[in-house]
């Protein structure tokens, strides 16, 4: 046994987190760890990585009793972790934030530093120069530096905390090469992820929890996708994409030529009210650039751009963009959507200041009651409207994105990435909020990286490829073969 947790128990301030957990894993065994988002996954992985400490309970690693310190302690020892939250160095290069912990033996050669990363980048076929600063590179690629940061310690427990959930298909069958050949040489992954295909394609064993509760585990084999769903929600989930949204005759989004320097060319599609539009693509096609263009994130031009039949020459920045009844609610809801300090009413006042705002003065009392009944309205679970966002589980931190983002009633809705990270249930609710979206009377953009979510919710689908639109499919053509063929730049 390489690691055994023995009853192992976490109370934070109102919340048990883990109640007397079990958890055992082997050495070159892939142990997949479920449970929707508040389950005590977080928690479990923070205990055994150093950053918190049980408050019950026992942990075995390598037959010897342990407790890290600290995070320090835990890598030094040979358990690394690849967080979801990507705690990289924006400002140095990928070389320098591989060997960020290790950096002395080659910090009077900054040559040896890039090949040595270079090394670790191209023996993983991660198309990634060590060189690069980190900031200039996309999510997915920051993703592949974490890995790499990880395989450089040359650990025997590797905890993956959702590390699909940013990178390319390509890219996962490369990590999913990697994870093999991990395991061929002995080491523990501790492997999170809400795509369950993936848990079956990759895993060995699963364990469940749910409120902080141990519900179950043992060999992958031994269980169904509809198993695991109805152990992790603690139901049944009888439609896992809800679509029952009504397209109308009026065309409420139109643009035209939409150019954005060298990323994008002449990309031209509309939006009926009612009607969910989906734009896919592989990283790098130019997807996740229409909305922010559109926003005023970033410069763009185009030949025309039509809103609830109002013209308009140009959006240089978002509020503009607000003021033209257009939402985003961003990919990166930590970095982009939320700010993890405040708590959840001022995140969702923020955006919608005038709703509480009389003659320069600020009324919180209806602040309050506002951000109440947005929690009951979303089923966000949080301890009250004043817990931090940051504290929130990610299914519940995008409820609070949503909830701020819509409670202005726009007209046009840019969802990008909007399930990434979250559990099944959580999901659903986000597919059900994004129907009712649209009957609303909105235009619904859907971006999406999860091929399932495009299929199921989308009415048609724009397919990008090296900026450029490949073509729209409609209704009776969307599927995955077809999206993957226009997304590869083969067409149909």
């Amino acid at each position: 046994m390489l690691l055994e947790l023995i009853k192992v128990t976490k109370q934070f301030p109102g919340v048990l987190a883990l109640d007397n957990i079990d958890f055992k894993l082997n050495p070159g065994e892939v142990h997949a760890l479920l449970g929707e988002n508040g389950a005590g996954k977080s928690t479990l992985i923070k205990i055994i990585g150093g950053v918190i400490k049980a408050d019950k309970g026992k942990i075995i690693y390598n037959d010897e009793e342990i407790s890290f310190s600290n995070p320090s302690e835990a890598i030094n020892r040979g358990i690394a972790t690849i967080h979801q939250e990507l705690n990289l160095f924006e400002d140095l290069t990928v070389a320098e934030n591989i060997f960020i912990g290790n950096i002395n033996k080659f910090f009077v050669n900054k040559k040896q530093l890039i090949d040595e990363a270079q090394k670790i980048l191209t023996a993983n076929d991660f198309n990634i120069k060590a060189e690069t600063i980190v900031k200039d590179l996309n999510t997915s690629e920051k993703q592949l530096v974490s890995i790499a940061k990880a395989l450089s310690l040359n650990s025997k427990i590797i905890i993956m905390d959702e590390p699909i959930a940013a990178i390319t298909e390509h890219e996962t069958k490369n990590l999913f090469k990697i994870i093999k050949e991990l395991k061929n040489n002995g080491i523990g992954i501790i492997f999170i992820s809400h795509r369950l295909e993936e848990v079956f394609e990759i895993a060995d064993k699963v364990t469940v929890l749910r409120d902080g509760k141990y519900i179950g585990s043992g060999s992958v084999d031994n269980f169904s996708q509809e198993d695991l769903i109805n152990m992790m929600v603690g139901r049944k989930i009888d439609e896992m994409f809800p679509k029952y949204n009504k397209i109308e005759n009026k065309v409420i989004f139109s643009i035209k030529k939409l150019k954005v320097g060298n990323v994008i060319r002449d990309v031209s599609f509309d939006v009926k009210e009612g009607e969910i539009f989906g734009i896919a693509g592989l990283v790098g096609s130019g997807k996740s650039e229409i909305p922010l263009a559109i926003y005023g994130y970033i410069p763009a031009k185009w030949e025309s751009l039509i809103i609830n039949n109002r013209k308009i020459k140009k959006i240089d920045n978002p509020n503009k963009a607000l003021e033209y009844g257009i939402a985003l609610v961003p990919e990166d809801r930590k970095s982009m959507g939320l700010i993890l300090e405040l708590d959840i009413m001022k995140n969702i006042i923020i955006q919608n200041i005038k709703l509480i705002e009389k003659y320069g003065i600020l009324f919180w009392k209806k602040a309050k009651k506002i951000a109440k009944d947005e929690i009951k309205k979303y089923s966000i679970k949080a301890t009250s409207y004043k817990q931090k966002a940051g504290n929130l589980s990610g299914g519940n931190q995008q409820k609070v994105v949503l909830s701020k983002v819509l409670k202005r009633n726009p007209k046009v809705v840019f969802l990008v990435e909007p399930t990434r990270g979250i559990d099944v249930g959580a999901k659903v609710e986000v597919y059900n909020i994004v129907n009712n979206l649209a009957n609303s009377g909105n235009a619904v953009i859907f971006i999406s990286s999860e091929l399932p979510e495009i299929v199921s919710l989308c009415d048609r689908v724009m397919v990008m490829h090296r900026g450029k639109s490949m073509g729209i499919l409609e209704q009776k053509n969307i599927n995955q073969e077809n999206i993957l063929k226009l997304a590869t730049g083969v067409d149909i």
